[in-house]
């Protein structure tokens, strides 16, 4: 049986089986070791021995390299070769495209040694007036904390303990549909036999994310299980490696794991998408929404299925508003928010609830005045009961 969050179980021949992360492959999936005992304890303190020594690697390497300066450009540079083997390739690109356009004009030439609190609040500032948006600026700070983390590593300290402003977002619910565009939509999609009209439905029911729903084959459908699998999703990045005058291109777009652990997921299938894909099945190397074994980017899924709400005579809304649209009805009705949270692959149900469940004003009205009835029954109910009594 495995052990959770250990990533230890009991294999068939008896023996327990210990996994851990040694590292990443160029295309940024995960490689893990395999270390073997015929205990648990005995496999689990092997586990943990690896894990200290593998720290200690690290530490010896850091320890061996040489920083010219204490400038954030340069440690930076040797903190961004150091994330290439930590974490995904989209995620490096991410930080290599952030550290680009906003640390680097910032803080490039800065000496962390002198870097100060003030400098950095003034820095969170811009960020605020050019108009960021909160996460974007968190990433930012989240990246500036790592590099200073890795200069310490490198015995190299601010002269005064830095403090990072607080970034708090205003609370706002994105768009979505009413209730009568939401069964037109439906209503349209239903009809259809296109590949992408199919996908889009497909995405309306389960509440897949933009990028899962291009990376989707035919071969992640088990139309006899009735469960749908997510492993892959397609994202367009900026590719580190171009510069003005080269050969690269500016973009890359990139099929590969989805953003983390908890959206690797199967989700069940309603009996609606069971059916339709019977009728509209293809070959099993092929991608859902072009029928063929070429894969759709985000961005142009975006705009055909903006072109298809005006023939709709539906108002523009985001197609990622589909997930906070499933996910307001399927609390609205009551049902299991540990379900939803796993078929939308969140880690945990407080970002299901904190982020992608909203209450319309009818939905709370409806609610007040279910509360004041059965209050004013529960009420009637006990004055009912005193009468009696005293009677």
């Amino acid at each position: 049986m495995a052990r959770k969050g250990e990533n230890i179980r009991k294999r068939k021949d008896g023996r327990w089986e210990a996994r851990y992360m040694k590292g990443r492959k160029p295309d940024g999936k995960i490689c893990y070791g395999y270390l073997y005992a015929p205990t648990y304890r005995e496999v689990r303190e092997k586990k943990r021995l690896m894990v200290v020594r593998m720290e200690e690697e690290q530490k010896n390497h850091l320890a061996g390299v040489r920083c010219p300066d204490d400038r954030i450009q340069t440690v930076g540079a040797l903190w961004m070769e150091a994330a290439k083997n930590r974490v995904k390739y989209t995620t490096y690109c991410n930080y290599h495209l952030l550290m680009k356009n906003h640390i680097l004009p910032a803080f490039g030439d800065s000496s962390i040694r002198k870097l100060s609190s003030v400098q950095i609040g003034d820095f969170v500032r811009e960020l605020q007036k050019e108009g960021k948006k909160t996460g974007t600026i968190r990433v930012i700070l989240g990246i500036l904390k790592s590099i200073l983390h890795f200069a310490a590593e490198l015995n190299c300290f601010p002269e005064e303990t830095l403090r990072f402003p607080k970034i708090t977002a205003p609370r706002s619910s994105p768009r979505i549909m009413s209730a009568a565009d939401y069964q037109k939509l439906g209503d349209y999609l239903d009809t259809s036999e296109q590949p992408f009209e199919f996908g889009l439905l497909v995405c309306m029911c389960t509440g897949i994310r933009v990028g899962e729903l291009c990376g989707l084959r035919w071969e992640d459908f088990d139309l006899a299980n009735g469960s749908l699998a997510i492993n892959r999703t397609v994202t367009r990045i900026e590719n580190p490696d171009f510069f003005p005058g080269s050969t690269q291109q500016r973009t890359l777009l990139l099929v590969g794991t989805p953003k983390s652990l908890s959206s690797i997921r199967q989700i069940p299938l309603p009996d609606r998408i069971i059916r339709k894909a019977r009728s509209c099945r293809r070959e099993d190397s092929s991608y859902l929404l072009t029928g063929t074994e070429k894969c759709m980017e985000p961005r142009t899924v975006q705009r055909r299925y903006e072109r298809l709400l005006r023939r709709c005579g539906i108002a523009p809304v985001n197609l990622h508003a589909m997930r906070h649209q499933l996910s307001s009805r399927w609390i609205a009705y009551g049902f299991d928010v540990k379900a939803l949270s796993e078929i939308l692959g969140h880690a945990s149900t407080k970002t299901t609830l904190d982020i992608y469940v909203h209450s319309s004003h009818s939905q709370k009205r409806n609610y007040l005045n279910q509360v004041l009835t059965l209050q004013e029954n529960s009420e009637g109910e006990s004055r009912e009961q005193t009468a009696a009594v005293l009677l």
